[in-house]
């Protein structure tokens, strides 16, 4: 028989085939029409998904959401506040530094929950998300959250400095010193402590995770800023400046300062640099600088005398003419010699000085007065005592130990004025002459280099004549309770009698 022929098309069976309801040939689709069946259908299924996904979290938690540890998957923020209340707040943390052990609470330090806060927070976790589904894969990455709380930043501070300075000891930065004109090093040395950042974020996190703390903590070796390698500019700077001639003259003499006087004006700083590095730098201190003019200024200063006035009877006599004195004018040569160091240029500058007028003193008694001001201070040097005059009545009286006469060191009489007032200072008797530099709280100083300070960090007593020989280096020296009253009673321009 013949071969039938064959037809020009079959039907195709294919899985993506439309159905016979929709194809009416049925015929392979093309491509076209699958991609676009395909992509329908995935996005219909995941339109279908994405409203499930919503309607089961309306009102609800994400799920992979929890807090310190406590699982919060599709409950509502009234579930979780329940589950929230029932964690314990109250943190105990204790800390252990090698033998050394600190401990504190979270109410110590100033903290507290904020479990409506924390609530909050895990329930808005997913929320942002442009289609539910989408926030499910944030919750599950993002979804591992801390207790939400207050913390007193100041009090925790204060807790973790109070431990790091406990335990070892901070830096020291290598540094110069000058002695007698000779730059010598001073080696940095190696801190030890504990790292007050660390503890403050483990504390924190403590308290996010609610749990009790025990930490133990090893203090390191920290490194000074400043080493002994990085001391040769400032060096090379103080050796320039040493190498600077000052020259002070007054009325044809000279007065040149040495390198022991020209170190004692150089002060080394540390100071931060634009590397962002501490960096060991050479000034000027224009305080030692007025110490040396002032030394200078002894040299040329006279002191007034006084013209005292006797009173007995009712009758008045000069026992002594007044004669003005004469004080160098110290703030201009102060001026050009840190102006001129500064400049790292030589110093030559011609000294002025100004008449100081005798003062008018009446029965120069010990503890009688007869000064015409309505507040100043009278000493007695015979007496070795001090008393504190107040609109003509004593209010204040101390006993004092004055100058070394016996060693040459006596105190300066006369009539002066407190021109200064500063505490907690230190005393270097280098621009004077002397070998000493002590700390004292109170210092009035009343002319050039004689003041009126405490003494008690190196004498025991005062009033005693063993002042003769025992005495100070020209100063007043009392008790510590003696120089706070002073301080706070008599204000700057306070005269200052002095007699013997």
């Amino acid at each position: 028989m013949p071969k039938s022929p064959k037809p020009d098309s079959q039907p195709y069976a294919h899985r993506f085939a439309l159905p016979k309801s929709l194809s009416k040939s049925g015929q392979k689709p093309s491509m076209l029409a699958r991609m676009q069946f395909v992509v329908l259908g995935a996005l219909l299924a995941f339109l279908c998904i994405n409203g499930a996904v919503a309607a089961a979290l309306t009102g609800r938690i994400y799920p992979g959401v929890s807090v310190a540890g406590h699982d919060l998957s599709f409950k509502t923020r009234a579930e979780a506040m329940q589950t929230l209340r029932q964690i314990q707040t109250k943190r105990n943390f204790t800390l252990k530094v090698g033998d050394k052990v600190f401990t504190t609470t979270d109410a110590e330090l100033g903290s507290n929950y904020d479990l409506i806060t924390t609530a909050n927070t895990a329930y808005s976790v997913g929320k942002n998300a442009a289609l539910p589904v989408f926030g499910i894969f944030t919750s599950e990455r993002n979804g591992q959250l801390g207790l939400a709380y207050n913390l007193d930043l100041v009090k925790l501070k204060a807790f973790t400095s109070s431990v790091v300075q406990s335990v070892g000891h901070d830096p020291i930065n290598a540094t110069l010193v000058i002695n007698e004109g000779v730059i010598t090093d001073q080696p940095d040395q190696d801190g030890l402590r504990i790292d007050q950042k660390a503890l403050n974020q483990i504390i924190q996190s403590a308290l996010s995770d609610g749990q009790d703390e025990n930490i133990t903590l090893r203090p390191e070796v920290q490194k000074a800023d400043i080493q002994v390698a990085d001391l040769a500019p400032a060096r090379a700077s103080a050796e320039t400046l040493l190498s600077k001639q000052i020259i002070l003259s007054y009325n044809g003499k000279n007065f040149v300062a040495d390198k022991n006087a020209i170190g004692h004006m150089i002060v080394f700083e540390a100071q931060d640099g634009a590397d962002g590095k501490k960096h060991l730098v050479a000034k000027i201190s224009p305080e030692q600088v007025a110490g040396y003019v002032q030394s200078v200024a002894n040299q040329i200063n006279i002191a007034p005398k006084n013209k005292i006035i006797t009173v007995a009877n009712g009758t008045s006599s000069v026992t002594q003419e007044g004669v003005d004195g004469l004080a160098v004018n110290q703030d201009p040569a102060i001026n050009a010699i840190v102006a001129g160091l500064n400049a790292n240029q030589d110093v030559s500058f011609s000294l002025t000085a100004s008449p100081v007028a005798f003062k008018t003193q009446t029965n120069a008694f010990g503890g009688i007065g007869g000064l015409d001001y309505p507040q100043y201070i009278e000493v007695s040097l015979r007496q070795q005592h001090l008393w504190a005059w107040q609109d003509g009545q004593v209010i204040f009286n101390a006993p004092i130990t004055s100058g070394a006469t016996g060693a040459g060191f006596g105190t300066v009489t006369g009539t002066f004025a407190i021109y200064a007032k500063e505490r907690s200072r230190y005393l270097n008797g280098a621009q004077y002459g002397y070998n000493y530099n002590v700390f004292v709280d109170y210092w009035m100083p009343f002319y050039n280099g004689y003041g009126l300070h405490d003494a008690d960090r190196w004498r025991s007593s005062y009033g005693g004549q063993d002042y003769y020989y025992g005495g100070s280096h020209g100063c007043v020296n009392m008790s510590g309770s003696s120089a706070a009253f002073l301080y706070g009673w008599a204000p700057i321009g306070t005269p200052v009698w002095v007699h013997s």
